[in-house]
């Protein structure tokens, strides 16, 4: 873990923090063409109240909305550039491990809602938008990954409400032999979850407790259809390693949650997320090493579990 640490935070000060300070350069740049541009255009206003020229003052706002059209552009590409080229770089670190290939990564792509919907883990997805498709291979697993962001319309008031912000994860690995499902839900937010109990219930899904590590029993509750075996599909490695994690971000008060479903011969993942990760900001720095590290261990530790998963098959 030490070894996997000191290689990310070489490549980290090799690859991504050069990149990092020239985009930080975009930045303090952006920003100060910002303050002088409010300063003109407040010169615009003062010298119209002075001279009273309307010609002239014409003039100078259409060369002012001119220039704030290009400024807001400028900051637009700043924004559609910046994740971008830090994940392709955190990408080409992954992939130097040879359980690891990616395929693609399109900024604007996200897993389809019917995917995301026959996962059984969620069962609404009214308002549904995502970012950040990354396409590739866990060994012989192919599997697509990206940031989803869903709402369902409330029943009762006129607003959203929160369904799943985070990763998403789905893994194909191809177990012709395997029917039915698998379901594990935070026990923390069963209450939010009835739903889609109730819908697996019907299913023919029941809760279980076999091959099921105590610790990872108290935090999750898993259900399975009677035609799969749980311990063929979720190992006790698996299990250590999502309640490592866990662990992990309960540490630092983290509001982070993992839910996972294995439907047929495909596995689902979704990780929540509390924060906008690698978003960058126009106002503040954004050469965070903290930020990269979470990101990473956010997709590294989806790919452990899908690498588990190809394991046991």
């Amino acid at each position: 873990m030490l070894s996997a640490y000191h290689d990310l935070r070489l490549f980290y000060n090799q690859h991504i923090h050069p990149e990092l300070l020239h985009l930080e350069q975009r930045r303090r740049r952006l920003v100060r063409l910002i303050g002088l541009s409010v300063l003109l255009l407040a010169g615009v206003v003062a010298l119209q109240v002075y001279i009273g020229i309307f010609v002239l003052t014409l003039l100078l706002l259409i060369f002012m909305a001119l220039w704030i059209s290009y400024l807001a552009f400028q900051v637009r590409l700043f924004f559609q550039e910046f994740k971008p080229r830090i994940v392709g770089l955190l990408l080409d670190f992954i992939d130097n491990d040879v359980n690891f290939a990616f395929d693609g990564y399109d900024a604007k792509g996200f897993i389809s809602k019917q995917k995301f919907l026959e996962s059984r883990i969620f069962t609404t997805a009214d308002d549904y938008a995502g970012e950040d498709l990354i396409r590739g291979q866990v060994r012989e697993t192919p599997f697509e990954v990206c940031e989803l962001r869903v709402s369902e319309f409330s029943s009762t008031r006129n607003k959203l409400n929160y369904v799943f912000r985070g990763i998403f994860l789905i893994g194909d690995y191809k177990r012709w032999d395997l029917h039915g499902g698998v379901l594990v839900l935070p026990d923390a937010y069963r209450k939010y979850m009835s739903r889609s109990e109730r819908a697996f219930h019907l299913q023919g899904g029941r809760r279980v407790k076999d091959n099921l590590l105590p610790e990872f029993e108290a935090f999750f509750d898993t259900y399975a259809t009677p035609d799969i075996r749980v311990k063929d599909v979720i190992s006790k490695d698996m299990q250590h390693i999502i309640l490592k994690f866990r662990q992990q971000f309960q540490k630092v008060n983290r509001n982070k949650e993992i839910y996972f479903s294995i439907i047929g011969d495909k596995i689902y993942l979704a990780l929540t997320q509390d924060k906008d990760l690698l978003e960058p900001s126009l106002f503040s720095s954004n050469t965070s090493f903290e930020s990269v590290v979470e990101f990473y261990n956010d997709l590294r530790l989806l790919l452990e579990v899908v690498l588990d998963v190809d394991a046991m098959n």
